[in-house]
């Protein structure tokens, strides 16, 4: 045998099937995984590919499951070499870890693997996709974790800044199907969330929608007949436009699905899945918040005709939304073997269902004692948020961050709206322990929530030692409770007037200061007399006739 032969041992350490065998113990040698899991086991030498290299020469497609529910067919054509930069992988591992864990009960199980397997896959072997993780990474170091050194702010403004130039080259060529381009679209408009610069994570959305409402993509799928707003990335954009609509009230959604127009029945009731309910609650919101961003422009208009019409449509968004909570607790009672995940984001779709049914119900009522009526939904959302935050087995290591709505928004909502002093406590204590959930921000909305309730009740209490110095007679029981209220305030919500209820409220801006300390700049108005504006003679009075408009600035407290 000639030395320059090879041994039988060598040749036979690659079979026909291209997979590499350990001479001693036979392992095979996974080489589609960037680590084999077999010699990490084994405590060998990985003999397959590194990592972001392909698995072999020729282009393969990747299908991607997500029980109970899928999200398939990236096209993966001649992965790049990524190359090796610690300070990427770090920043790339942390968004993955951050992103895996999120709000507990805010998923649904196909959501979960979206982000626990999917996204980290993608981050890893596409360019765009790891550099948008990476993106995410550096602002959520800078913000949340409060590195906050004019270098962490420069990582996170150039990360950002490189994640676009990638994603525009991707857009442009394609290289590896659509699927990576909106993944990393959705991780860069969460980078820009983060830093407060919604307008900015908005433009992110809708390039991802735009590519999203293209039909040409749907080619590069597999050929299953399904149709766009079937699968569960599409209802995860559908979720992040909910997310957007309920944020910044009066924006229209971007994004159209289908609605039965009876909702669910006896017969769907038989058949209910926690992924069904989750997707018949989705369709059901998307439609109401629709409807209340149109009818929200006559809330303050009795006298328009147009309101004849939004009265039947109003009632039916109403029907439909109770028909769901009813349905869904019949389903509760049926199934015992739920499991806990299910259970828990269950809770979940409870409370955002009570919120929308409430703030359905009172888009057409002017007046803020409306809401008193709907004490039992605002007591029911508060004990749903409770009940899902005291299932987690343990807190999180770090603050959690969810792109899609978690609990913020029906905590927010009850928090404003619901005058009771106690729940009104208890809201804003829950408030303070949520993360971040795209734009809403647990400490933030925490603070805007205290600001408004505040001006409600030192508005209250002023009123009443007012009128208690202005008498002449000895101070009656009316006056006592006033200096009480002063001194301690505790309100139900029949104690607060009309005219000491804020009826809008917004956050106009996050400012910092010199030391590094941030404030929250709150935009209040209060109605100066709403019988006056309501019998006004003009259709669109003046606001600045009818309304005072203040801002207020308050320090952020970051739990």
């Amino acid at each position: 045998m000639s030395p320059a032969a090879p041994t039988p041992a060598a040749q036979k350490q690659r079979t026909r099937t291209n997979v590499r065998q350990s001479k001693a113990r036979r392992i095979k040698c996974d080489e589609a995984k960037p680590h084999c899991l077999r010699c990490q086991r084994g405590k060998r030498t990985c003999g397959g590919y590194p990592d972001g290299a392909p698995p072999s020469s020729q282009t393969s497609a990747v299908l991607l499951s997500a029980k109970p529910g899928k999200v398939e067919g990236i096209h993966i054509s001649k992965p790049k070499q990524l190359g090796s930069n610690p300070e990427l992988d770090r920043l790339r591992l942390l968004a993955c870890t951050v992103l895996s864990q999120g709000q507990p009960g805010a998923r649904t199980e196909a959501e979960t693997a979206f982000w626990g397997h999917l996204v980290p896959q993608l981050a890893l072997s596409i360019p765009s996709v790891r550099e948008a993780a990476a993106a995410f990474g550096a602002s959520y170091e800078q913000q949340m974790l409060k590195r906050t050194c004019d270098a962490a702010k420069f990582k996170a403004l150039k990360q950002i800044t490189a994640a676009m130039a990638k994603i525009r080259q991707d857009v442009l060529e394609l290289p590896h199907g659509p699927l990576p381009i909106l993944v990393a679209c959705i991780l860069l408009a969460s980078a820009e969330t983060i830093q407060y610069r919604h307008t900015d994570a908005l433009l992110h959305l809708r390039g991802a929608y735009s590519v999203l409402n293209s039909r040409e993509w749907l080619a590069t799928r597999s050929s299953n007949g399904k149709a766009l707003a079937e699968d569960d990335l599409s209802y995860l954009f559908g979720k992040l436009d909910l997310q957007v609509i309920t944020y910044a009230r009066g924006n229209s959604p971007e994004l159209q699905y289908p609605v039965a127009a009876a909702g669910l029945d006896d017969a769907d009731l038989a058949a209910l899945t926690p992924q069904k309910a989750d997707r018949e609650l989705f369709r059901t919101l998307h439609s109401c918040y629709a409807f209340a961003t149109v009818a929200s422009e006559y809330k303050y208009l009795p006298r328009a005709d147009v309101r004849e019409t939004l009265v039947p449509e109003q009632s039916r968004h109403i029907a439909r939304l109770k028909r769901w909570l009813s349905c869904y607790r019949q389903y509760l009672q049926t199934d015992p073997d739920i499991s806990p995940l299910n259970y828990q984001h269950g809770l979940v779709l409870q409370a955002h269902c009570l919120s929308a049914l409430v703030y359905v119900a009172n888009i057409l009522d002017p007046l803020e004692m409306a809401y008193d009526k709907y004490a039992p939904q605002f007591q029911q959302i508060i004990e749903c948020v409770e009940e899902a935050m005291g299932a987690r087995s343990t807190e999180a290591e770090m603050p959690t961050y969810n792109a899609e709505m978690g609990l913020i928004e029906p905590l927010f909502l009850t928090a404003i709206k619901y005058r009771d002093s106690g729940w009104r406590a208890r809201a804003i204590s829950l408030l303070r322990r949520c993360g971040r959930e795209g734009p809403w921000c647990g400490y933030v909305e925490a603070t805007a929530a205290e600001c408004v309730v505040r001006a409600e009740e030192t508005a209250v209490a002023a009123a009443a030692a007012a009128a208690c110095h202005a008498t002449s007679l000895t101070p009656t029981a009316s006056c006592d409770k006033g200096s009480a209220a002063l001194a301690k305030p505790a309100f139900l919500p029949e104690d607060i007037p009309e005219q000491a209820r804020i009826a809008g409220h917004s956050l106009f801006d996050i400012v910092e200061d010199a030391s590094g300390s941030q404030w929250a700049v709150v935009e209040m108005s209060r109605c100066r007399d709403m019988e006056a504006m309501l019998f006004d003679g003009q259709p669109r009075p003046k606001v600045t006739k009818h309304w005072y408009m203040w801002k207020e600035t308050c320090r952020l407290w970051h739990s």
